[in-house]
Formats: structure tokens, sequence, C-alpha cells
């Protein structure tokens, strides 16, 4: 808690534990997903916010916060609870409304840090589903349990999700945006692009010669050949990325990153290589691994050269 607080009331002040007397709301409503669904259940989560301040008489509604899409598990991710915040310590409302303790936060230390910093500058949240008002003697102790739940929730749909996305690796499914130098994407699978493909080629031509990853994208600048991205930007990593591809091969790589947890959800590497899942592809290979194709030196015009 920061210690140059503007504490606007004193605990001992009763008058503010009044909760019919006049307040300045705000209301904050979150769904985790962009799906049509989820974001008809938002308009019907502002519909009821509606509803209950007309059964709150006393209750003047200064705004609406909505983050759209976007996970509870950390509150630095979302952009309208961060201006709430911002918006309270301006004192533009004394009371933040909203449906349960998981719209608000599925991470514990989130949850209670920041109802704290809100009750010391006289910022009571009220967890309607949950019944529980943060200035209530009790408020923090209920709201501890219910956001410990909250957080376990998110840990179980975060195994829930990875058991999906091994049975998804399992029948092939294909991660990502499909944007492989050399290939097209074509609903599950993948079509070569024969331009790229020579692009692939020549890289695979230049690495049996001998040139290491810097030569060789100095040498695909020089030619003014295109990346995937359609940019001519080569370097020594976007180069070992394309020879480290297994999709050239016919076959599919996972597990080559993950996140380090449930709550951050920063995407790391997987440097141990023994624990990648490889499954045969269904996309034809620029190399096939038995057809006993293999690279040839460049001829005169520079050109890689594949049978």
């Amino acid at each position: 808690m920061r210690d140059d607080y503007n504490y606007r009331f004193k605990l001992t002040d009763y008058t503010q534990l009044d909760r019919n007397r006049k307040r300045k709301v705000a209301v904050y409503g979150r769904v985790s997903t962009e799906h049509e669904a989820q974001i008809a259940a938002l308009e019907n989560q502002m519909q009821w916010y509606d509803d209950q301040a007309r059964y709150h008489p006393n209750w003047e509604i200064q705004g609406r916060y909505i983050d759209e899409g976007i996970t509870g598990t950390q509150a630095k991710k979302r952009p309208s609870f961060l201006r709430m915040i911002d918006d309270a310590r301006q004192g533009r409302f004394d009371l933040i409304v909203t449906r349960e303790v998981c719209r608000f936060a599925r991470n514990v230390v989130d949850t209670l840090v920041i109802t704290r910093e809100l009750k010391g500058i006289g910022v009571e949240v009220y967890f309607i589903e949950d019944n529980i008002w943060t200035m209530d003697g009790d408020g923090e102790l209920r709201l501890s349990l219910m956001a410990t739940l909250a957080q376990e929730e998110s840990r179980k749909t975060s195994e829930r999700v990875r058991a999906g996305q091994k049975v998804s690796r399992e029948k092939g499914v294909l991660y990502g945006n499909g944007n492989i130098l050399g290939y097209d994407r074509d609903g599950d699978t993948y079509k070569i692009n024969e331009e790229q493909a020579e692009t692939v080629r020549l890289i695979f031509d230049l690495y049996l010669q001998g040139r290491g990853s810097l030569q060789i994208a100095n040498e695909l600048n020089a030619r003014h050949r295109k990346s995937a991205m359609g940019l001519v930007r080569w370097s020594a990593s976007s180069v070992v990325r394309v020879l480290k591809n297994a999709t050239y091969t016919g076959t599919k790589c996972y597990n080559k990153s993950r996140n380090n947890n449930f709550l951050e959800q920063h995407r790391v590497l997987n440097l141990d290589a023994s624990t990648y899942s490889i499954r045969k592809g269904t996309s034809r290979p620029l190399f096939p691994k038995k057809s006993g194709t293999r690279p040839r030196a460049s001829g005169s015009t520079g050109e890689s050269r594949w049978p």
C-alpha cells in the first residue's frame, strides 16, 4: 500500500457505513472472451446493473467500466479496471458495484490488495451475488474466501484447457495463424507456396554449404528475399527458426513454448526438446524424410536446385 494516499475519511466515521446514504457508484463488468454469446451476456449484465440501480434510489451511477475478452487473473491486463481504480483515487465515486468476486478478479492477492487500497481512500466495493460489502467487519474475511474459490476455478479452467489442447494435438489440429514461410494455410492443413518454398530451399542449400545463420540472413537480404511477413528483413534468429521448423518434413511439433503459470500467463520457450510432442502432419512436406531428397549446391544463377 502506498504511503502517499489521500485518506478521505477515518474508519471511526460510522456515517460512512450507512448504506442508505447517497452514493456515487461505479459499475464494473467483465467477460473473459469475445465470443458472441459472452458479449450478449455482458449486455445482460449491464441491464441487470440498471435494474439494481432502480432498487437502490440512493445510488447515482457515475460510470460503467467494462473489460471484454480479458482474463481476470491479472488486474494489470484490464484497461477499464485500471482506469476505474485511477478514477477512484480521484474521488469520482465512493462505491464500486460488481456482480460477483470472480468478475472483479480471479487472483487472491490482487483482490485483497486493491480492495484494501480502496477502503483506505473511502471507496467501498459491493459484490452483489456474494453479498459482500468490503466496509463490513468480516468483509475481508469473506472476500478472501470467495477470491480463493475464484482463483481455484481459474486453475481448474487452465487445466481443462491444457487437457483439451493435448487431445487436439493428438488429432493433429493446427495451432497459430499458419504464417509459415513456404506454406499457405488452407483450413486444417497447409498448401505449398512455391514462391516462398524457393526461399526455404535456398536457406537449407546455404546451410548445407556450411554457411552460418548470420551469413544466410545477410545473403537473403542481399537477394531481397521476402520473409513470411512479406518483408526483406532477415536476422540470424529468423533463419534458425526456419531451419528448426518441423513442418517442412511433414511433421508437427508441439509444446515448444508454454505459459509459466495460470496466473501470470507469460509465454516462455520450452528448451527441453525431449518434452516436445511430434505428430505426423497432413500437409505435403518440402523435404520428405524417406525420399532421399537432399539440397544441392546452388547453381551459377545463385538459385537453389531441388529434385
